[in-house]
């Protein structure tokens, strides 16, 4: 059985008709995280990204809150700069979402999980029952391996 780039699966997902306005709106936010990092300092585009776009509300999520107040004071730049791309863009609301690659205890260190993650009795739950109905598949395969290695 050949292996597939998850690129293939989400392709695949893309044209299903209940997922296309999924998509629709991941490729949308794609591109305006895009714009972002062109108009925003570097500097600061580094350390955010775009959380949300509804109704013309951007979420952007900061690092730290010194971010988080640099962003705030070019608020009305980016505004303009949004808009002049086409975007329509009214409000943009800064949040703080630590970067957790940089936290340290409470079991996650700068290279990750410090130990084994498990999934909870109703994921396990949902994986057995998704197993059961997918085809013989590199997916099916993939999900039942991850169930074997949860019982290790």
């Amino acid at each position: 059985m050949a292996a597939r780039k998850i690129t293939f699966y989400l392709g695949a997902l893309s044209t299903m008709s209940d997922h296309q306005r999924l998509f629709g709106y991941l490729d949308k936010l794609t591109a305006m995280q895009r714009v972002f990092m062109d108009i925003a300092p570097p500097q600061l585009a580094q350390r955010c990204t775009l959380g949300g776009f509804f109704e013309g509300n951007l979420t952007l999520c900061a690092h730290n809150g010194a971010i988080a107040a640099k962003l705030r004071q070019i608020l009305p730049s980016l505004l303009l700069k949004f808009r002049a791309r086409g975007y329509e863009v009214t409000a943009i609301r800064v949040t703080v979402q630590a970067d957790y690659r940089s936290v340290t205890g409470h079991g996650l260190s700068a290279n990750g999980p410090a130990g084994k993650q498990k999934i909870g009795q109703a994921g396990v739950k949902s994986l057995i029952g998704l197993a059961a109905e997918l085809p013989p598949s590199p997916l099916k395969t993939a999900v039942e391996s991850l169930l074997k290695k949860q019982n290790d």
